[in-house]
């Protein structure tokens, strides 16, 4: 690594808090509140507000590399080391859609078995470090206050998707020189994608975290060459509206599954911020490096589905080590709103056991 793009050293004060934050994320929380109640109201389920539909869970290890050099062994990848880990796939939606219609698709894993201090302990799964990832380097919102903005827009518009697309854009200014196009942009692109093989996905991390003495974003991107078998899988499931569940499914009971988990370290602080998480860090000054492979080999996946054990699970960004903290606005809301959210989906999956 030249000079030019050694990793930034992370420090205490590496985040920059607005003074009214905290106010902010506040009514983050009420206004999601009431979103979760009106969903309650008209669809008697207790819906979480994104990531509703699960296509599966898998059982799994996280298999940390040896002799990684010095920047890249830190925190849980500082030493070779296999870790058991349970990995959610998901759609990105707020409702459970057929898997036909474009949407953003998640991975989530929890890497169990850690050691050292934990900054929020999952109280159904114990000590772990999760990393909570969609297929789309960056997150629709630059900050708190963009979030707050957006959900006070689902809220007034009351599920009118015109409404929300409206507001969304132009925020109530119609001066198109001031429209929110990135984000919408943005928005865009994580509904818009095309069904796919949950496998055939890289899912990003797209806000950072700390790493160790350094700070990075996270992607999980699959290996091999598998992109035809899967796309024939898919197309035959197709007409079925748990389409990918079904093709994850067979893929599983059939072969291994194995991701590169690569860090992207961050170099520059003036085109890698830590407090607008819409913006991409570019690959041409710091590239992913693989710092550990997530192995899920040949299960029966479909056994696991309605498990209390797994259906029950949370998935957090603050469920991680304080060597991984996580960084900037975007997950500091997190660390109050996926409570929230999952506690309100553990509600539903009480009344149907």
């Amino acid at each position: 690594m030249t000079h030019a793009n050694r990793p930034l050293p992370y420090t205490d004060d590496v985040e920059t808090i607005p003074a009214d934050e905290a106010d902010d994320i506040q009514r983050v929380v009420q206004a999601l509140k009431l979103i979760l109640a009106r969903s309650e109201a008209k669809s008697g389920q207790f819906r979480a507000d994104v990531h509703v539909k699960t296509h599966g869970y898998a059982q799994g290890e996280l298999r940390v590399l040896p002799n990684l050099p010095d920047e890249l062994s830190q925190g849980l990848f500082q030493h070779a080391a296999a870790y058991p880990a349970v990995v959610r796939f998901s759609n990105a939606a707020s409702q459970a859609q057929a898997d036909a219609i474009p949407d953003g698709r998640g991975m989530a894993i929890k890497v169990q078995g850690v050691e050292g201090d934990i900054l929020l302990a999952d109280i159904q799964g114990g000590p772990s470090q999760d990393f909570v990832m969609i297929n789309h380097p960056v997150f629709f919102a630059r900050n708190v206050k963009d979030y707050l903005r957006l959900e006070q827009i689902i809220e007034q518009a009351d599920d009118s998707a015109l409404a929300t697309l409206q507001g969304a854009l132009t925020g109530g200014d119609w001066n198109p020189l001031h429209w929110h196009w990135r984000e919408m942009l943005t928005v865009a692109r994580i509904a818009g994608q095309l069904p796919a093989h949950p496998a055939s996905h890289t899912y990003f991390s797209m806000a950072p975290i700390r790493y160790g003495a350094y700070v990075a974003k996270c992607r999980a991107k699959p290996t091999g060459d598998r992109h035809e078998s899967y796309l024939e899988l898919v197309k035959r499931l197709g007409s079925q509206a748990d389409a990918l569940r079904l093709a994850l499914e067979e893929t599983l009971r059939t072969q291994e599954l194995l991701f590169e988990f690569q860090v992207q370290l961050r170099t520059d602080q003036r085109t890698m911020p830590i407090e607008d998480a819409s913006i991409a860090w570019p690959e041409s000054e710091s590239p992913y490096r693989t710092v550990a492979h997530l192995l899920l080999p040949r299960q029966d996946i479909a056994s696991l589905r309605e498990q209390d054990a797994y259906k029950n699970l949370s998935f957090h960004v603050w469920h991680a080590l304080a060597a991984h903290r996580p960084l900037g606005g975007i997950n500091r809301v997190r660390r109050w709103v996926y409570p929230l959210s999952s506690a309100w989906r553990r509600q539903q999956a009480g009344m149907q056991s």
